[in-house]
């Protein structure tokens, strides 16, 4: 268990999560299910917190396109969105958070309710909890700047959590752009800064660059080390170049096919220092794009990162499946017009097949031909 993982969740009233209640969550969580099932929406619950924290909520409930489309079916069946967090200090003591928003007559949401506090299960029946003062702008009161004790902590851990998106590899995708030297503090959701991150790994983490090289070299033979400069012409600046084994010519990210661009930055986020690293990664399909040997080496690099971060993906591959334990996974289902959760049991799967055979038989549940074989039902279940 890592210090502040996030222990369990609830969520009522989210887009297709009618209700999630006390939903358990491991230091690795992957994600799978149809189209249409709600993977996104799970993920989308800790942006949505992340814009709560960061006094963004109005601006992220304008950008949806309204209290509305957040709202399970709408306001008239959904008048309020319920969100409840536990966070694991160790073994027994938890920290807690909780939220509830209600639409207004002009299609937004407000906090009616919020609350964070502290609980030890061996005292007391339920958290000891601190009401959180109304903030400006009808943003919630976590993201207020002067927050004491729980509330402060559980400030600093949301503005920890990142969602990272890596999908977009076009000629002018951010990951393909030239980035600001000093554009380091953190490694940014679309990868936008990738050569300045990297700069900053490679003179001040060594460790780190060196094993995200290692990791590259091993599903891209013909690539060496980057190389990573100010430019001439204009040293506020960098852009990501590499060189090629056994020669001594630099190539710049113009000649790096998608997917391997895309390892790279997976690579490069799952394997950054501990103090770098959000506390929680959230990934929506990472295998996008990659070599089943590249797929192979993420599953690695998943479990690797989970032992100093929370990780949650969403995955269609069963090859990326087959390198995590049953425990790791979560079946995502609709069932009577929501999306349901489900933890995979171990004790009931067929050992003769991995992981992933099993999904593609339909053992699993999570595949748009229904539901999952009576004996892989058993496990932790929410909805």
């Amino acid at each position: 268990m890592v210090d502040g993982e996030l222990g369990a969740i609830t969520i009522r009233g989210f887009r297709s999560i009618r209700e999630i209640d006390s939903f358990e969550l491991q230091s690795i969580n992957v994600l799978i299910g149809a189209n249409g099932s709600g993977k996104s929406n799970v993920l989308g619950i800790f942006t949505f917190l992340r814009a709560v924290q960061e006094g963004r909520m109005q601006d992220y409930v304008a950008r949806q396109g309204g209290a509305e489309r957040i709202l399970h079916f709408g306001a008239r069946q959904t008048p309020r969105l319920e969100i409840e967090l536990s966070f694991c200090i160790d073994e027994v003591l938890r920290n807690t958070y909780r939220i509830e928003l209600q639409p207004t007559a002009d299609d937004r949401l407000y906090p009616s309710e919020e609350w964070a506090g502290f609980w030890n299960p061996d005292e007391y029946d339920a958290p000891r909890e601190e009401e959180l003062p109304d903030a400006p702008r009808g943003e919630a009161g976590i993201s207020a700047s002067d927050l004491t004790k729980i509330a402060r902590w559980v400030h600093r851990r949301l503005g920890m959590w990142t969602t990272f998106h890596f999908h977009d590899t076009s000629v002018s995708a951010p990951l393909r752009r030239t980035a600001r030297l000093n554009d380091n503090r953190r490694l940014r959701p679309d990868g936008s800064n990738l050569p300045a991150f990297l700069y900053l790994l490679r003179e001040r983490h060594a460790g780190a660059y060196q094993a995200i090289r290692r990791a590259v070299r091993r599903v891209t033979p013909f690539f060496d080390d980057f190389v990573l400069e100010p430019l001439a012409l204009s040293p506020d600046s960098i852009r990501l170049e590499w060189r090629h084994q056994g020669s001594d010519q630099h190539f710049d990210v113009a000649s790096l096919s998608d997917g391997s661009l895309r390892f790279i930055a997976l690579a490069t986020l799952l394997l950054q220092p501990e103090e770098l690293r959000p506390s929680i990664i959230l990934v929506d399909e990472p295998e996008l794009g990659l070599h089943p040997s590249a797929i192979t080496m993420l599953g690695s690099l998943v479990r690797m990162a989970a032992e100093g971060a929370q990780v949650i993906l969403s995955t269609q591959s069963s090859l990326l499946l087959d390198q995590f334990e049953p425990e790791d996974v979560i079946v995502a289902e609709r069932h009577d017009m929501a999306t349901t959760l489900r933890r995979l049991d171990p004790e009931p799967l067929r050992k003769e097949y991995s992981l992933g055979q099993l999904w593609e038989k339909n053992e699993l549940g999570g595949r748009p031909s229904g539901g999952a074989s009576s004996r892989c039902l058993a496990g932790s279940t929410a909805g």
